[in-house]
């Protein structure tokens, strides 16, 4: 009989433990519904700026909310995931490079990595702030390097149109 109680008891804790997890799963899914209808409002200008950053902050819409409002350097600073951060850093740098920063661009190689996904862009941009700064032999380096190592890519017919203009400008 011992042993009977002990079963029931196994199967009490069990049972307990799914429901639990499922209610905690369902009211977690509920939660972002109302964040995800309240970003929706956002969108459409019917929540203030500072009241969409009081309700997201601390959640996955927080970045999104920063980006849209343009501020990406703080969206690059509240993001975790390594690959995603590497696309928001890459952001900040188009940022950059649209205001004419075209050194501050430059310094920031140490970011990106060859394994990275973003790394062609990257490069990419780097190259246009060397054309930029009128450093035309390295951005002619860079683009050679780029039509090598991603042949068939958007970023193989960029460095191939870049790497044409350039040659002709030299001449």
């Amino acid at each position: 009989m011992r042993d009977f109680y002990i079963l029931l008891g196994a199967i009490f804790v069990l049972v307990s433990s799914v429901w639990l997890y499922n209610y905690l799963k369902e009211r977690k899914i509920e939660e972002l519904k109302k964040l995800s209808y309240k970003v929706y409002l956002f969108e459409k200008g019917k929540i203030s700026e500072k009241e969409i950053l009081k309700e997201v902050k601390g959640t996955p819409f927080y970045p999104y909310i920063l980006a849209k409002l343009g501020r990406y350097e703080e969206a690059y600073k509240s993001i975790e995931d390594k690959d995603f951060k590497k696309f928001f850093k890459e952001r900040t740098l188009v940022d950059k490079y649209l205001s004419g920063k075209y050194e501050e661009v430059l310094k920031e190689e140490e970011h990106f990595t060859e394994k990275d996904f973003n790394y062609p862009s990257f490069k990419s941009l780097e190259a246009f702030s060397y054309q930029k700064l009128g450093k035309n032999e390295k951005a002619i380096s860079i683009w050679s390097g780029i039509k090598e190592k991603y042949p068939s890519t958007y970023f193989s017919n960029l460095a191939e149109i870049e790497l044409f203009l350039l040659k002709g400008a030299d001449k």
